[in-house]
């Protein structure tokens, strides 16, 4: 079935959208790291980008879908000088290269949790944005040793409620669906056209990843949020359309040890649009 924007995930590949308020950040962007910065290592037979700065407590950045580490740059720049920062490009994301099958979100924990044991990062805390939240719900879920705290920053993993016209769209979806099915390459110019107008951006954008962008969003990751045991901070902006502030609300009543913090004047990038009262409440969350 093709996407209906189930996931609420947008996030651009480097860029605020331009219509979210111009972020603080920490640091010139001369300062951030570059790619030159980074490293490569193979995990389950794909090579990944990944780059690590600092030294102390280990954090470990997972980003957005669409995205990669260098939606973190300034992040990973500011935090490196507290803790032993790492963050890295998600398969088929920035520079590391594509999975040979359709993933689900356990293949994605997966490998992280390979990742953690090739690089030696044991126990760290996790700070994780939009998809990267799908990830780090699963993961702090299913291995509560191998999660200290926990930070969700505007993320996925919540349904998004049953409306008439998400309704509508899925039964346009399953038409389109069974027009390619039954009348061919006629079929097949109905479901492109039917696609275009009812998909989320995410969905047509995906490319390779599409099967994987599907599998990704229709994971209700509600049963998981009552298995997470460690003291976990939701960081949600305000404004946020993508993963609105009802999803917040939902995880802070169903994770056991969950606080919220809501940023006002933010989106769904709220660690940019409020850089600095952001890392006020995360820096001692983190060291708590």
């Amino acid at each position: 079935m093709i996407s209906l924007g189930e996931d609420h995930a947008r996030a651009p590949s480097l860029a605020i959208p331009a219509s979210e308020p111009q972020p603080e950040t920490p640091s010139a962007r001369q300062d951030a790291p570059s790619p030159g910065d980074s490293h490569f290592l193979t995990v389950r037979g794909i090579r990944v980008r990944y780059a690590s700065v600092g030294r102390g407590k280990p954090l470990l950045l997972l980003h957005g879908w669409g995205s990669s580490l260098d939606a973190f740059a300034d992040l990973t720049q500011d935090l490196g000088r507290f803790f032993r920062v790492t963050a890295f490009d998600f398969p088929g994301h920035g520079s590391s290269d594509l999975p040979a099958t359709t993933w689900t979100v356990d293949d994605f924990v997966e490998l992280t949790l390979e990742l953690m044991a090739d690089l030696g990062i044991a126990r760290p805390s996790v700070v994780a944005h939009s998809f990267g939240g799908r990830v780090a719900i699963k993961l702090a879920a299913a291995r509560p040793d191998a999660v200290d705290r926990l930070v969700l920053v505007d993320s996925a993993g919540v349904p998004p409620p049953r409306t008439a016209g998400r309704v509508l769209r899925r039964a346009a979806s399953k038409f389109a669906n069974a027009a390619a099915r039954r009348f061919g390459r006629p079929g097949q110019t109905i479901r492109r056209a039917i696609v275009r107008r009812i998909a989320s951006p995410d969905y047509l954008n995906a490319g390779p990843l599409r099967d994987t962008f599907l599998a990704v969003v229709n994971e209700d990751l509600r049963p998981s949020l009552r298995r997470i045991a460690c003291p976990t901070l939701l960081v949600w902006g305000e404004s946020d359309e993508d993963t609105p502030l009802a999803d917040a609300r939902t995880m802070e009543r169903l994770i056991p040890n969950a606080s919220l913090l809501v940023l006002k004047n933010a989106g769904h990038f709220s660690y940019l649009d409020q850089y600095s009262r952001f890392r006020l409440a995360v820096i001692p969350f983190l060291n708590g």
